[in-house]
């Protein structure tokens, strides 16, 4: 994992705030080729459930052609944040999984390790 794509301590005051850190902790990181391509990804995953999965934690993911390597990005919120998670709980910690459109099952390999 990269450490340009870790940050602790963070404040956001609503989901999308905390989506928009994250996805720029992830280009940080160098592995996405464009930040609005790989963003419209996440936004359309988060359309279909929340991946705020409860118990403060929230995954969001893409598996997008923006992503030209696999990547994590992480990130807390101390004060917690509404991110609409499955148990209405707020998320205080957030890992951010980027997998390449062509990677496979790349991104289901990390949330199972996750």
């Amino acid at each position: 994992m990269d450490l340009k794509g870790i940050e602790l301590g963070v404040f956001v005051g609503s989901k999308e705030e905390a989506i928009n850190e994250l996805v720029d902790l992830m280009c940080a990181t160098g592995k996405i080729s464009d930040k609005d391509a790989y963003k419209e990804g996440i936004l359309a995953r988060e359309a279909l459930t929340s991946t705020g999965i409860g118990e403060g934690t929230a995954i969001p993911h893409a598996q997008v052609a923006a992503v030209k390597a696999p990547g994590l990005a992480a990130m807390t919120v101390p004060d917690g944040v509404d991110y609409e998670s499955l148990d209405g709980q707020p998320a205080h910690l957030f890992f951010m999984i980027a997998a390449p459109a062509d990677g496979g099952s790349t991104h289901l390999q990390a949330l199972a390790k996750l």
